[in-house]
């Protein structure tokens, strides 16, 4: 009765896996996953190298069941997981939760956390308007909600003394000339700085995308924006759609067959 009992069993959990869609499937980790957690050096290279929410992913919970990404990016978001990437049968990318052991390293811990909120502060930017705006660019030109729907508007965050914001330009340059036939995209900048220091620095740096300045409250306060330089992809109906903090990310975004 025992065997029976057993075999039974078995047969019901192979039915049930065979019958659960692929995408509900932990699939292979990627390098490096099982030395994630184990100093911080490993983790911050593995993180930095895989996880990039910018991109579609399956959310998993430590169990490895598929959970809803409010609930993964909230549990994410108090600093105790690390995210494990996977990849599933169709090439799909999985990211999985796993908790910090109580022994972990301090640094990570400590680093995570801040990583972990800014992550958190941009995901719940996702699907939103910006909030209520007025902007008039160095050269006078106006940009409301009204005036910027129907266009997708490519919009960065920055200022002068953040060295990263600064070297990506000249790739930032090429993506606006590789897009001069478009219409109906908007490339927009907003910084902290005056109007009279933008315009001094850009007589000696070339920046190709409508740059407004004295943005520092806006961006802090109303967009919460915790990391520079921060790219966001606001969609026709003017709803935030991506965020990513790189001319590489944003690159990658806009070559998706849905901005063509």
């Amino acid at each position: 009765m025992k065997s029976c009992t057993i075999i039974l069993c078995f047969l019901v959990t192979a039915f049930l896996y065979a019958c659960e869609p692929d995408g509900n499937r932990l699939g292979k980790p990627v390098s490096g996953t099982s030395e994630a957690a184990s100093g911080f050096n490993n983790w911050w290279k593995y993180h930095g190298r895989n996880i990039r929410f910018y991109e579609d992913f399956t959310p998993f919970d430590t169990h490895s069941n598929v959970i809803p990404l409010d609930s993964f990016m909230a549990q994410y978001a108090t600093g105790q997981y690390i995210l494990l990437k996977y990849v599933g049968k169709n090439a799909e990318a999985q990211y999985k939760l796993q908790r910090l052991e109580p022994n972990a390293d301090e640094t990570i811990r400590n680093t995570l956390k801040s990583v972990a909120y800014s992550d958190f502060q941009d995901y719940q930017q996702l699907g939103k308007a910006l909030p209520d705006f007025n902007f008039t660019d160095i050269n006078g030109n106006r940009y409301t909600a009204q005036n910027t729907k129907g266009k997708l508007v490519i919009l960065k965050c920055w200022f002068i003394g953040c060295k990263p914001c600064v070297a990506e330009m000249p790739e930032l340059n090429k993506l606006v000339a590789s897009k001069s036939n478009r219409n109906d995209m908007l490339f927009l900048s907003l910084a902290f700085d005056s109007e009279s220091e933008l315009k001094s620095f850009l007589a000696r740096r070339k920046f190709d995308y409508k740059v407004i300045g004295n943005q520092k409250t806006y961006l802090n306060q109303k967009l919460n924006i915790r990391g520079y330089p921060t790219h966001m992809v606001i969609n026709k109906e003017g709803l935030v759609e991506r965020i990513c903090n790189s001319a590489p990310a944003l690159r990658t975004i806009l070559a998706d067959k849905k901005y063509q």
